[in-house]
């Protein structure tokens, strides 16, 4: 699976994704870019995903629509028959994100009348929750204290990429990538004085990419980046971080690829 998502398994099996950005053509089109709604071609590209895995539970970790702060028309028409659809495989749990102001009355069982859903769609709270011995949060917020105790956290919100460079031509290409990463124990007490050693499984972060291609993402090996969230951007020892292609490749340390870039001189 080539696809901007993670499957998890412990006693479940829980397909994750992030940053989905339903709606981001209104946007565009006000920028005076008319490229027609994309939701179609994302729910199936999400679809193929559930369809090819099988999973027991689905994760989405935020930003599920993208106008900012209300509600497009698209949006309330397009986001809770995208969720119902998603409804009909496995139960779906929903962590809001910044841009998911007024979500609540996005929900299917809110928004259609009459709906009668395979599976239950449940909104989590905005701070994250634990499912499956498994943290999951956006990453603009500061986490509850219990995701520290899993062994995992799950965000999203930096639509991370690498850039890779041809030396040969200067050909530069930005491809999405999966970051993983340590927190720094000193830093997460300072924000959480009461935290204990029962509270602290000492988690790798999980950042995950956007998983709408037209929303771009962060140069994560530039010499530049600013993170965005307390998680990412306070709490993370950023010479830990790693990154990974969509299809599992290992390209190194973030640290490693900010001197000198990956090369594409040999890529066909």
């Amino acid at each position: 699976m080539r696809e901007a998502a993670l499957i998890v398994e412990n006693k479940k099996r829980t397909l994750v994704l992030a940053d989905l950005h339903l709606g981001i053509e209104d946007e565009l089109r006000q920028r005076g870019i008319n490229i027609g709604s994309q939701t179609d071609k994302v729910l199936e590209r999400v679809l193929t995903c559930i369809r090819s895995t099988e999973p027991d539970a689905i994760v989405l970790l935020g930003d599920i629509k993208h106008a900012v702060p209300g509600v497009s028309y698209r949006n309330r028409t397009e986001v809770p028959r995208f969720l119902a659809s998603l409804a009909e495989y496995a139960p779906v749990y929903v962590v809001k994100g910044n841009h998911d102001s007024h979500l609540e009355g996005l929900m299917p069982e809110e928004a259609i009348a009459s709906v009668q859903l395979q599976h239950e769609v449940s909104l989590e709270r905005t701070r994250g929750f634990i499912f499956d011995g498994v943290g999951y949060t956006h990453g603009h917020t500061w986490p509850s204290q219990e995701l520290f105790s899993a062994e995992y956290i799950m965000i999203g919100h930096n639509h991370p990429m690498i850039r890779l460079v041809s030396r040969g031509t200067g050909y530069t290409k930005m491809m999405s990538v999966l970051i993983r990463a340590k927190c720094t124990y000193n830093a997460v007490t300072q924000y959480y004085k009461d935290i204990n050693i029962d509270c602290w499984n000492d988690p790798w972060v999980i950042i995950m990419p956007a998983f709408n291609e037209i929303c771009g993402g962060v140069a994560f090996n530039s010499p530049d980046l600013k993170l965005m969230g307390p998680i990412a951007s306070k709490l993370i020892l950023r010479e830990t971080m790693e990154a990974y292609l969509l299809d599992g490749t290992y390209l190194g340390r973030v640290v490693d690829l900010e001197d000198e870039e990956p090369d594409l001189t040999n890529e066909k």
